[in-house]
């Protein structure tokens, strides 16, 4: 169950639609990871074999272990800070949750420190999507909602953004509530 459905909504409310951001964002941490990595690979190719570097040389009487990871710490540290850009990218995914109700729209984000963003479906006024070409190619796009009394609201890589921009016309439109859409 869903942090939305299970503690931020109401009883007199029903959850409409929930989503995540889109998969895309995952590629966008494991390209840093990658390019990151082969960077630190590259500097120990550098050091260790082009230009016959051993830095453990230098230090006396170090046990193995010790040795070999000062010999490849120069490349370690890009490949730990393209480890580091992924596992942001990662809990960014699995922290974030946009529901829909019939009151009101929620943006949740943070696995361990939890952020809730909402506003009521009545405050929205206008609500923009941009997609660019590889949002239509693979389904994602950022929504920018222009709310009165309460200031613009942006939400990022969401997942069918126009799904949820057809049920806040929905909502808005019409008094009944609209048919619930499974994720």
């Amino acid at each position: 169950m869903s942090f939305i459905a299970k503690h931020i909504t109401h009883q007199n409310e029903r959850l409409l639609y929930l989503t995540r951001l889109n998969w895309i964002i995952l590629l966008s941490g494991f390209f840093w990871l990658v390019l990151l990595g082969a960077l630190g690979v590259f500097i120990n190719w550098l050091i260790l074999y082009k230009f016959n570097i051993l830095p453990s040389s230098t230090v006396p009487n170090l046990p193995y272990p010790y040795s070999m990871v000062m010999d490849i710490a120069a490349g370690l540290f890009p490949a730990m800070m393209g480890l580091i850009i992924f596992l942001v990218y990662l809990f960014k995914f699995m922290g974030t949750e946009i529901a829909l109700t019939d009151k009101r729209m929620i943006f949740k984000t943070g696995l361990f420190f939890v952020h809730s963003s909402e506003v009521e479906i009545s405050e929205i006024s206008e609500a923009t999507v941009d997609n660019g070409w590889f949002g239509v190619i693979f389904g994602y796009g950022t929504i920018r909602f222009d709310c009165r009394f309460v200031g613009d609201f942006t939400i990022h890589t969401v997942n069918n953004p126009y799904r949820i921009i057809r049920q806040i016309n929905k909502l808005k439109s019409s008094g009944h509530h609209p048919e619930v859409i499974p994720a």
